[in-house]
């Protein structure tokens, strides 16, 4: 489900500042984007999420990429997916294992830039 993907609160934060930009009250912002008034209020408050169909329309009406919209979702889900993947290099290593891989990281990380 696209709302468990989607920082609501930076979406609705971007939401905002662009209709205020654009100078409309949420009625007029909600009535252009054919939504009504309280569920757009709650997306703007990220109380709530759109879906991917509503999202798109209100890129459009705004002139704002897909990409800035939902930037800080996609780095989110980025980040998890990271995380997820140096967990599963842990699973199953013994303590002693554990140990030396995170000396390994930790090595890696101080000398990232110079590899």
């Amino acid at each position: 489900m696209i709302g468990n993907i989607i920082n609501c609160k930076a979406l609705g934060k971007k939401l905002q500042i662009r209709r205020r930009q654009l100078g409309l009250s949420q009625c007029e912002a909600a009535e252009i984007l054919d939504l009504s008034t309280s569920f757009y209020s709650r997306l703007e408050r990220g109380e709530r999420t759109a879906s991917l169909e509503a999202i798109i329309r209100i890129a459009k009406c705004y002139e704002l990429s897909l990409d800035f919209l939902l930037q800080e979702s996609l780095e989110q889900e980025l980040f998890d997916a990271q995380k997820a993947e140096l967990a599963q290099a842990f699973t199953g290593k013994s303590s002693s294992q554990a140990d030396r891989l995170i000396s390994w990281l930790s090595v890696l990380s101080e000398n990232i830039d110079k590899l």
